[in-house]
C-alpha cells in the first residue's frame, strides 16, 4: 500500500539515530514505558561513571542531578520551580497526594472507571484503612467534554475532598477539555489531582492550570524509568502529609513550609537517573515539540487508514472532536467470533516479537490492544503489526 507523504520537518534521520531500528523487534508501547533514545543511555552511563569518582558528594552532597531535572521540567511545563516535586513514578505521586487530601471516615474521592490501576488500588486501601467513599463516574466515550464535566461535577457533594481523573486517558487516549471542570472544582474549593502520566513529551501542557498533576518522564520523554514529578500549588503544600521520610524532612519543613523537597527525601537513592531525564527533555526539545506532535498525528491517520482498510476495530478512541485534543493513542478491538489466537497482545509478541498492549477496560481485555504511536515508530511498523493482526483476525 503506498505510504502517506510525509507531513512535518521532524529530522527522521536524526530521530533513527537517537532511536536505532531493532530489527528483530516493534515497539508499540511507548505509554507502558518508552525506548530510551541513544543520548539519553549515554547520558546515565557518564553519569554512573561520575558518581563512582566520590558517591558520597554525588548522591548526598551535590545539588546538580535533582535540581538540573526540577529546572528542566518546570521549563518544559512553564511553572515554577520551587512547585516541581521529583518522584519516581507517578504512582508514588498519586499516592502522596491522595493519602493527603482523603484523611478522614466518610471523606470522599471522585473518580472515574477509566484510570490507572494504581489510583484504584491506592483508593482501596483509603477506603478499607480510614473509611473513605469513593464514587466513580462509568465513562461513556460518546459524550463531550462538556458532558464527562457535568456527569464528574453531579458527583461532588460537600463531603468531597479530592477529584480524580486523567488528562490523557490510559486505557483509550483520549484527551477532554478539563478547563470547565477545573474552574468549577476551584469555585466549589475541591482541589483537582490531574493524572498528566501520558501528557510529558506527547503533548504540550500547562500543570499550572490544575491544583495537584503527577507526570511521567520514563514514558513519552523517554527518560530512564524511575523518573516521575508532580506539580503542587503553593497554598497546597502545606497540606500535604508525608508517605515515607528521610532525616532532612522536618528541616526544610522548618525552614520553608512550601519548599516540596522536604518530600524528596526519602534515604539513599539513584541520583542518576535525574541526568538521564533532563538529557531527556534537551532532546525533545531540541526535535521541537511541535513538530513531533504533528509526526505522531501523521502516524496515528496512517494506522487508522490501515485498520479501517483492512480489519475494521472497534475503536474504543474517539475520534477528535472539537472540545478534546488528538493523541498518539489508539485502542481498538474485535468481536470474539473474528479473532483466531487467545490473547491479540501476546501473540503478537509471542509470534512476531510486537509489543502493544491490551484493551484493559474491556470486559475482554484480550481481543483489544493499544497503540502507541511514538514518533521514534515508522508507518512501516505499522504495516507490519497490520499484517500480523491479519494472520489472527477475520476481516469484519
Amino acid at each position: 500500500m503506498e505510504q502517506i507523504a510525509a507531513t512535518t520537518k521532524l529530522d527522521l534521520e536524526a530521530v533513527e539515530l537517537e532511536f536505532p531500528r531493532n530489527k528483530q523487534t516493534v515497539y508499540l508501547n511507548t505509554g507502558t514505558t518508552g525506548r530510551k533514545p541513544v543520548s539519553v543511555l549515554s547520558s546515565i552511563m557518564d553519569g554512573w561513571q561520575h558518581l563512582n569518582d566520590n558517591p558520597t558528594l554525588t548522591t548526598f552532597l551535590d545539588p546538580a542531578p535533582l535540581e538540573n531535572a526540577r529546572a528542566a521540567v518546570a521549563g518544559l511545563h512553564k511553572v515554577p520551580e520551587r512547585s516541581i516535586l521529583l518522584i519516581p513514578n507517578p504512582s508514588q505521586g498519586l499516592h502522596l497526594l491522595m493519602q493527603s487530601f482523603l484523611r478522614n471516615p466518610g471523606d470522599e474521592l471522585v473518580t472515574t472507571t477509566h484510570e490507572h490501576g494504581s489510583a484504584y488500588a491506592i483508593a482501596r486501601h483509603l477506603e478499607e484503612t480510614r473509611g473513605v467513599v469513593v464514587r466513580k463516574l462509568e465513562v461513556d466515550p460518546t459524550k463531550s467534554s462538556t458532558q464527562f464535566t457535568f456527569s464528574l461535577l453531579d458527583l461532588v457533594t460537600p463531603r468531597t475532598k479530592l477529584v480524580l481523573v486523567s488528562e490523557i486517558s490510559c486505557t483509550s487516549g483520549w484527551c477532554p477539555d478539563l478547563n470547565t471542570l477545573s474552574e468549577s472544582l476551584a469555585l466549589l474549593e475541591v482541589p483537582l489531582l490531574m493524572d498528566g502520566a501520558h501528557v510529558s513529551g506527547h503533548l504540550e501542557s500547562s500543570p499550572a492550570n490544575y491544583p495537584l498533576w503527577v507526570g511521567s518522564g520514563h514514558k513519552w520523554l523517554g527518560g530512564p524509568n524511575g523518573t516521575g514529578f508532580a506539580y503542587v500549588a503553593p497554598h497546597l503544600v502545606p497540606l500535604l502529609e508525608p508517605v515515607w521520610l528521610g532525616d532532612h524532612h522536618f528541616d526544610r519543613k522548618e525552614a520553608d513550609i512550601e519548599d516540596l523537597r522536604r518530600f524528596e527525601q526519602a534515604g539513599t537513592s539513584d541520583v542518576v537517573r535525574w541526568m538521564g531525564l533532563t538529557r531527556a527533555i534537551e532532546l525533545y526539545k531540541r526535535f521541537d515539540p511541535k513538530l513531533i506532535a504533528a509526526r505522531q498525528n501523521a502516524l496515528v491517520d496512517y494506522l487508522r487508514m490501515r485498520l479501517d482498510a483492512e480489519l475494521s476495530p472497534v475503536y474504543r478512541t474517539p475520534l477528535s472532536e472539537e472540545d478534546s485534543r488528538k493523541t498518539a493513542l489508539v485502542t481498538f478491538n474485535f468481536p470474539a467470533e473474528r479473532v483466531k489466537v487467545d490473547d491479540l497482545a501476546m501473540q503478537l509478541w509471542e509470534r512476531h516479537q510486537i509489543c502493544v498492549r491490551n484493551d484493559f477496560v474491556s470486559p475482554t481485555p484480550h481481543l483489544g490492544i493499544r497503540i502507541s504511536c511514538h514518533y521514534s515508530i515508522t508507518e512501516a511498523d505499522i504495516d507490519i503489526l497490520i499484517q500480523a493482526l491479519k494472520t489472527m483476525v477475520d476481516h469484519g
